[in-house]
């Protein structure tokens, strides 16, 4: 795994220095009735890195959350926090595949998503579309593995197939004051299925999970504003009895871009 966070994080530097163009932001967010895989829906503060960028046909994007942080929080667990990422590298094959339809882009799309409550990776084709009245929409098809270590033996991991995901994200402006100042709607939803994985592992456990992020932006200059509503259902594909995994949770968010 060592090698593997190595290389991620090699083409984060990679991007940040040779790209065609970069974009980071940070951010502070509220949360209110976060759904949680272990347990009570909960409300937490955290505090999230997120960016990317393109350096030829390398398409990046990433974050980086600390839950909890300096302590507040509801499952607040000190200074320490917990970690969460998503780490998405896209290799374009616009060279080999020309425009057609709506698609404008087609890439090699992978996902390394890690750190808080286990690790997976996913791998399939992605799309960049183009969606009338939206700025930009991607949708993505991967199939997932979960990386499993084994208690007993420290150097033994094993990857489990986790089914499959279809991941959507889009972004636009929805109404422009001035050149500083608009408001903005953007969001993404994962859908996950036939998880052959988690579902053997016996009820309260499903093979299908859906999560959707709908986030509205006020942006002034490079500071942002932010009221989001999260849907979950079978969260961390699960239907348990504590209520936990079908939520709706509520954000609150202040952002800086750079």
């Amino acid at each position: 795994m060592k090698k593997l966070l190595i290389i991620l994080f090699s083409l984060l530097i990679a991007t940040s220095m040779f790209a065609d163009f970069t974009w980071a932001q940070l951010s502070f967010y509220q949360g209110l009735n976060i759904a949680n895989g272990w347990g009570d829906a909960h409300d937490d503060l955290y505090f999230e890195v997120e960016g990317g960028g393109r350096t030829g046909c390398l398409d990046l994007y990433y974050f980086f959350d600390v839950n909890h942080f300096v302590g507040q929080g509801d499952n607040a667990v000190g200074n320490q926090g917990n970690f969460f990422t998503k780490i998405k590298p896209r290799i374009s094959l616009n060279k080999f595949v020309p425009k057609f339809g709506p698609v404008n882009e087609l890439y090699i799309a992978t996902v390394y998503k890690g750190f808080n409550g286990g690790e997976s990776y996913w791998v399939g084709l992605g799309t960049d579309l183009q969606i009338p009245f939206i700025e930009s929409f991607s949708a993505n098809f991967y199939a997932v593995a979960k990386h499993i270590d084994d208690a007993s033996d420290k150097d033994k991991t094993d990857f489990k197939k986790a089914g499959f995901v279809v991941a959507i994200n889009w972004f636009t402006t929805l109404y422009k004051f001035n050149d500083d100042f608009n408001v903005s709607y953007q969001g993404w939803s994962d859908f996950g299925f036939a998880n052959s994985y988690a579902e053997d592992m016996g009820a309260p456990n499903t093979a299908d999970e859906f999560q959707m992020f709908n986030g509205f932006f006020w942006n002034y200059e490079k500071w942002s504003l932010s009221t989001s509503v999260k849907l979950h259902n079978h969260f961390m594909y699960s239907e348990s009895t504590l209520g936990t995994h079908d939520e709706i949770s509520y954000f609150f968010g202040l952002h800086r871009r750079f």
